[in-house]
């Protein structure tokens, strides 16, 4: 399965084909676990920051990297933005996306990013939003392009409709079951196809490790059983 930003950005316009994962919120011990690399050196710079990220996203298989602002000031945000950059630079076929909430998120992300993750009213005329808090439904009166779920998959596919996409909505409870993971993103993907981003919808507890294998396993599977465009 290889990754390609164009199969997410063609999901969050509504024009996908193939199941994408959406997981913003990896843990740094789960990534380290991922990667098999460990300590600070790993996070100390934005350099290594966003190299650390490029690095889960090669064993999560997701086709996007997901970087909050956030926690971070406003210099540390500009130089995570440059590193962003070059970061796109040297890996044209992986997307990048910036999760933030203030003006300047925006307009860094809209320099940097191909997608962005917003919380609040922030919104963009360039890229694509998804919405990472509020109402489904205020995120389709807004125009979003998705709409992150905590939980609730099912009820959020049902209620979009077809209007939006839906990102996440396992639900960090419902993981310690690898038959019912499987089962239900399989279930999910072949019921809703690519308005669903297979995803938590949440911060996955560091003891669940288990947890998050069988929802990247299980993405795995119907990623790779899917046409390949």
């Amino acid at each position: 399965m290889n990754r390609d930003k164009h199969l997410f950005l063609d999901f969050l316009a509504g024009r996908g084909t193939v199941p994408v994962l959406f997981e913003p919120f990896l843990s740094r011990r789960h990534t380290e676990t991922l990667i098999w690399r460990r300590g600070p050196k790993l996070w100390d710079t934005a350099g290594h920051t966003v190299s650390t990220l490029v690095s889960q996203t090669e064993r999560t298989r997701a086709d996007m990297l997901l970087l909050d602002f956030r926690p971070l000031s406003v210099e540390e945000k500009r130089a995570a933005a440059r590193e962003l950059r070059i970061a796109r630079e040297e890996n044209p076929f992986l997307g990048f996306g910036l999760i933030g909430e203030t003006d300047e998120d925006v307009i860094l992300g809209e320099e940097a990013a191909d997608a962005l993750c917003l919380y609040g009213t922030k919104t963009s005329d360039r890229l694509p939003v998804i919405r990472m808090d509020g109402t489904l439904r205020d995120a389709i009166r807004r125009g979003d392009a998705a709409w992150f779920a905590q939980s609730d998959a099912e009820g959020a596919l049902r209620e979009s409709d077809g209007r939006i996409r839906v990102c996440g909505g396992l639900g960090i409870d419902r993981l310690s079951n690898p038959a019912e993971v499987y089962a239900r993103i399989e279930r999910l993907t072949a019921e809703y196809g690519a308005a669903w981003a297979v995803g938590s919808g949440g911060v996955i507890p560091e003891e669940d490790y288990l947890g998050l294998i069988a929802m990247l396993g299980a993405y795995a599977r119907v990623r790779d059983r899917a046409p390949q465009v």
